[in-house]
């Protein structure tokens, strides 16, 4: 049985946090979901080659690596030695990221720099929701439940432009 301390209600609480942020701006993402492995697949039906996720908007918490660390956040190096509640702690990745579609992509003429414009305001949007959506999460998170904000990073891929930063959240030993 799931409680508070365990990885997919903070997971879902900081999603939560990214969307009702997200649609406090203009042209919110048409998606909001969680996610998991390393990348985020910017989908497209192959059945009609319509864009699933670039264009409507994807926003995403990832979850991704984790691992002991009993000093967070740095990963334990130590194996345990006849403690069969070792690690005192693990660590793990969320990614909190927003996909979107760069206008005018995809055309003959290409993106005007009134387009690329609106992509870097949309942009800069995205980065201050998530910004905040950490500032929503902190406070939900079960006490002693440390968290530590990776670099916000931005990649251009074809016709989407992807916005991610990775979050280290603690999570409690077993027993």
């Amino acid at each position: 049985m799931a409680d508070e301390t365990t990885l997919i209600p903070m997971a879902n609480q900081l999603l939560t946090c990214l969307c009702d942020l997200l649609d406090t701006y203009p042209n919110p993402p048409a998606n909001c979901c969680l996610r998991t492995g390393d990348l985020t697949i910017q989908d497209v039906d192959a059945d009609s080659a319509l864009d699933k996720v670039c264009c409507p908007g994807l926003a995403y918490v990832r979850i991704g690596n984790m691992y002991p660390s009993s000093t967070f956040p740095l990963p334990d190096t130590e194996p345990a030695k006849g403690n069969g509640c070792f690690p005192v702690a693990w660590a793990v990745e969320l990614t909190l990221g927003v996909v979107r579609c760069v206008p005018g992509m995809g055309t003959h003429a290409g993106p005007s720099c009134t387009d690329w414009t609106v992509a870097a305001q949309t942009d800069a949007n995205d980065m201050e929701a998530m910004r905040k959506a950490l500032c929503c999460w902190g406070p939900l998170l079960p006490r002693g439940r440390l968290w530590l904000a990776g670099t916000s990073t931005v990649n251009l891929t074809a016709d989407c432009i992807e916005r991610s930063m990775p979050v280290l959240v603690g999570l409690p030993r077993c027993c």
